[in-house]
C-alpha cells in the first residue's frame, strides 16, 4: 500500500492495487481508495462517455474488512465524469448496497454528475433509508468539505432530523423514491402517498398513482396470461408424455411381435432346410442307383439295341434329377424333356437363365417370377431381353412361343 493526502482534508489516502476494476463492456475502470479511517472515494475513469453496468460490491465489502469499517458509519464519495447513462442493473444493485450488502453508508456524495443521469442519481439518492443521506455536488472539494461538515456536527451514531414534512426538499425526495420504486424495483402495490390538497404538486403524485394502478392491472393481467400459459404448457406436456408412452408401448409389442415371428419363420426354415437336405439325400441315392444300374447294364444278357435303350433312360432320368434339385421344384416329364433340349441347343445358358426360361415356358406372370427371382419388375424385364438377344431370336419372336416350340419339338423326338 502507498500513502498519500487528501488535498481537502489533509488526511491521510490508503490505496491498493487490489482496490481496481476493470469494466470491459462499457469500458472504465474504477479506482477505490479509503481516505482518513472512513471515508471511501470511488472514481469511475473513461476515455469515451459511457454507461454504469453494476456496483463492484465484492471490492467494496473487501474494503470495509480490511479497514474494519463493519459496524461503523460510512461515507462514501463517487466520481461519474465518464457516465452519462445508467443501466437497470447498476439501479437494482445501489438498493442493494444500502439495504443488503453493505455497512451504515451515513453519506454518499456523487459529483461530476452529467445532465443526462441528474434525474437518475435523484432517484437512487431518494432510495437511501431514513438513517441516510445522498446529494449531488458540483465537485471533489464540494464533497470533502460537505462530509467534514457533517462529521462536526453528528457523532458516531447520531441520524440527521428528515426534512419538513411537505417541504419542497420532502415532497422532491417522495416523488423521486415513488418514481424509483415503480421504474426501478416493480414495487407495484405500494401506494403513492399525495401531499395536502391544497399542495400545488399534489396533481404530479396523483398522476403518478394512477399510473402505478395502470401498471399493476397490467402486471396482474400479464401474470394471468403466464399462468394460462404455463397451465396450457403443462397439459400438452402431459398428453405428449401420454403419447410417448403409449408409443413406446406400441413399440415395445410390435418388437415382441417381431421377435416371435422371426423365431416361428426361423424354425420353419430350419424345418425346411432339413426336409431340403433330406430330399437331396434320396436326389442323392437315386442318382447313385443310377449310375450303379448304367454301370451293371453292360453285364446284362441282353441285345445291345435293349442296353442302349435302358442307358438313354438312366441317363435322361439322372438328368431330370440334377435339374430338379438345380431348379428346386418337381418336374413333369414335358419339363424335363424342354430343359434337356434347351441345355443341348443353348449350352450357354447358365442354372437361372434356365429356370427363368422354364418359368415362361409355363406361363408364369413376369411378377410371378421376378418375385421368385427374388428381382424387381424392371431387372426381370432386363433380363428377359438380354435372354432373348442370347438366344439369337429375331425381333418378333417371343420367348414363350420359341420355347413352347423347342418343348414340343424335344417330346415329339
Amino acid at each position: 500500500m502507498s500513502m498519500k493526502r487528501c488535498p481537502v482534508t489533509k488526511l491521510p489516502v490508503t490505496e491498493s492495487p487490489r482496490w481496481q476494476v476493470e469494466h470491459p463492456e462499457p469500458g472504465y475502470r474504477v479506482f477505490f481508495e479509503v481516505i482518513g479511517p472512513d471515508i471511501i472515494h470511488a472514481k469511475v475513469v473513461g476515455d469515451e462517455p459511457t454507461y454504469l453496468d453494476y456496483i463492484d460490491v465484492d471490492v467494496f465489502q473487501n474494503i470495509c474488512e480490511e479497514m474494519q469499517l463493519n459496524g461503523r458509519k460510512v461515507f462514501v464519495v463517487v466520481d461519474y465524469d465518464p457516465i452519462n447513462e445508467v443501466r437497470l442493473s447498476y439501479k437494482r444493485d445501489f438498493g442493494n448496497l444500502f439495504y443488503n450488502w453493505g455497512p451504515w453508508i451515513a453519506v454518499l456524495v456523487v459529483y461530476n454528475v452529467r445532465p443526462a443521469i441528474t434525474a437518475h442519481m435523484l432517484g437512487l439518492g431518494a432510495l437511501c433509508p431514513a438513517r441516510s443521506e445522498a446529494l449531488i455536488v458540483g465537485s471533489y472539494r464540494e464533497a470533502m468539505e460537505h462530509i467534514a461538515d457533517y462529521k462536526r456536527r453528528y457523532g458516531p451514531a447520531d441520524v440527521p432530523e428528515p426534512p419538513v414534512a411537505d417541504s419542497v426538499e420532502d415532497i422532491a425526495g417522495r416523488f423521486f423514491a415513488a418514481v424509483s420504486r415503480i421504474s426501478w424495483l416493480d414495487m407495484l402495490d405500494q401506494p403513492v402517498t399525495a401531499p395536502p390538497e391544497e399542495n400545488e404538486f399534489r396533481l404530479f403524485f396523483t398522476a403518478l398513482d394512477e399510473l402505478r394502478r395502470d401498471l399493476l392491472v397490467r402486471e396482474e393481467e400479464h401474470q394471468e396470461k403466464l399462468r394460462k400459459l404455463r397451465e396450457e404448457y403443462r397439459r400438452r406436456e402431459e398428453e405428449c408424455r401420454i403419447q410417448i408412452n403409449l408409443r413406446q408401448d406400441l413399440s415395445r409389442r410390435d418388437a415382441e411381435q417381431y421377435e416371435a415371428e422371426l423365431y416361428r419363420l426361423r424354425n420353419i426354415l430350419s424345418a425346411k432346410e432339413d426336409e431340403l437336405a433330406g430330399v437331396a439325400g434320396m436326389f442323392d441315392s437315386k442318382i447313385s442307383s443310377l449310375v450303379k444300374l448304367c454301370q451293371e447294364i453292360d453285364r446284362v444278357d441282353a441285345t445291345a439295341e435293349l442296353r442302349e435303350t435302358i442307358s438313354t433312360l438312366c441317363h435322361k432320368i439322372s438328368l431330370r434329377k440334377n435339374a430338379e434339385i438345380e431348379l428346386s421344384t418337381e418336374l413333369t416329364d414335358a419339363d424335363a424333356c424342354f430343359l434337356a433340349a434347351l441345355q443341348d441347343r443353348h449350352p450357354g445358358l447358365n442354372e437361372r437363365e434356365r429356370r427363368l426360361s422354364l418359368f415362361i415356358k409355363l406361363n408364369y406372370a413376369t411378377k410371378d417370377i421376378a418375385r421368385s427371382a427374388g428381382i424387381s419388375l424392371r431387372g426381370m424385364e432386363n433380363i428377359r431381353y438380354r435372354l432373348h438377344k442370347k438366344l439369337g431370336l429375331q425381333p418378333h419372336q417371343s420367348l414363350k412361343n420359341y420355347f413352347s416350340m423347342l418343348a414340343s419339338e424335344a417330346c415329339l423326338g
